[in-house]
């Protein structure tokens, strides 16, 4: 089995699709990869494809904010990347064709990872990984199964931190569901297997 490096080499090499001609570095994870936890993004923005790491930005200092807040250690018990390992020019939507020439670099790297939990963040990256039509409010806060390489993983879809940046302070609903998201993905962990 291929190790995570390799798959990393692969995607620095990767030239599937258009985002690699525009790309500064590839972005592939950040955090402990024997981590319980796995949290899923869209796609890198500039602060990411700079350095070249998953939710370095605001959006991902409020995530980091927000998961310290709940106990977890961010370099210790979570494990982080993005479905698409480029960054799409302005931030943009990434396309269908972009997802699905990064897809299979994410599902191996989850199948070396194998994390207990996937929390993942936005429309985006619910429709990609999970195949759910259904607009993040609706399905947030539910666990729905995710099977990749004949193993299951638990999947929790949840607000993307740009979304709460974007939508009030930190005490707004959005906000709150999101810590309590968090704890459920928490309390899940805690049960005997």
């Amino acid at each position: 089995m291929r190790s995570l490096q390799v798959i990393q080499g692969e995607v620095e090499s990767c030239t599937k699709c258009g985002l690699h001609a525009t790309r500064t570095q590839t972005v592939f994870a950040r955090g402990n990869p024997a981590a319980s936890i796995c949290i899923v993004g869209e796609a890198p923005g500039e602060d990411e494809d700079l350095q070249g790491l998953p939710f370095v930005g605001r959006s991902g200092q409020l995530l980091d904010k927000l998961l310290t807040e709940a106990g977890l250690d961010v370099e210790k018990d979570i494990y982080v990347c993005n479905i698409l390992k480029c960054r799409p020019p302005n931030n943009r939507r990434p396309t269908d064709e972009e997802s699905n020439c990064c897809l299979p670099y994410l599902e191996d790297q989850l199948a070396m990872v194998h994390p207990k939990i996937l929390i993942v963040l936005g429309n985006t990256a619910v429709s990609n990984l999970l195949s759910l039509s259904q607009g993040i409010s609706k399905v947030r806060g539910r666990f729905f199964n995710w099977y990749f390489g004949g193993k299951r993983t638990l999947a929790m879809p949840t607000y993307h931190p740009s979304y709460l940046l974007r939508n009030g302070s930190d005490d707004s609903e959005p906000r709150k569901q999101f810590r309590q998201d968090i704890a459920t993905v928490l309390d899940k962990l805690r049960e005997p297997s």
